[in-house]
């Protein structure tokens, strides 16, 4: 089979990232992700995520493309995030560097772009650069929360982890990339650190 040349060279770039993800699991037990609250994070709720320098909440282009990249917004704009577990546990506890399933918790009112609102990784041509954005499905695309800086307790950076076919590829740390106005996810720019905080319906 030939793989695309856009293809192969993301998962070049994947390959000198990071150790394999087997390597990482054969560790054990993983430490749980907690809010700013200092509570445990879990599957299936409610979280915002926002950079912490500025307080930027991620939220949707949708003025920009279809399926919309994830940008970094003032704190106004953050959507409402859930997490899901890759593979079937009974643990409901998000923990770190265990892939998971991002997904806005969100109804679009765009009827041109009916996609679901699942985190995937697609090359943008006109930019030239890997962007984060939405119409993901859950098999292929996974994502890691891990522990950005040993002393700060609430400072995660999420991580792209690609898979191919069976293959699960090593994780790429995602980064913010400010263009055209607006900054988005990606899989190059600058570093940030991220934090968690659940979001409490007011019904």
């Amino acid at each position: 089979m030939r793989i695309p040349k856009l293809t192969f060279s993301f998962l070049l770039f994947a390959l000198t990232a990071v150790s394999f993800q087997g390597a990482i699991d054969a560790q054990g037990p993983k430490d749980a992700v907690v809010d700013s609250d200092d509570n445990e994070v879990l599957l299936g709720l409610d979280y915002y995520i926002a950079v912490t320098s500025p307080f930027d909440g991620m939220s949707l282009a949708m003025e920009a493309s279809c399926p919309p990249p994830v940008v970094h917004r003032n704190n106004l704009s953050l959507l409402p995030i859930k997490f899901s577990s890759v593979v079937d546990s009974n643990d409901n506890v998000v923990r770190e560097d265990t892939s998971l399933n991002l997904e806005f918790n969100v109804e679009l009112n765009n009827s041109d772009c009916n996609v679901p609102a699942v985190w995937k990784v697609e090359f943008n041509a006109s930019m030239k650069q890997w962007l984060v954005m939405i119409g993901g499905d859950r098999s292929h695309n996974r994502f890691q929360i891990a522990k950005a800086c040993p002393y700060r307790k609430y400072f995660y950076q999420l991580r792209y982890c690609p898979v191919l076919g069976s293959i699960q590829f090593p994780c790429v740390t995602v980064r913010s990339l400010f263009k055209n106005g607006l900054s988005y996810m990606a899989l190059n720019g600058d570093p940030i650190a991220v934090v968690l905080g659940q979001l409490v319906s007011s019904t």
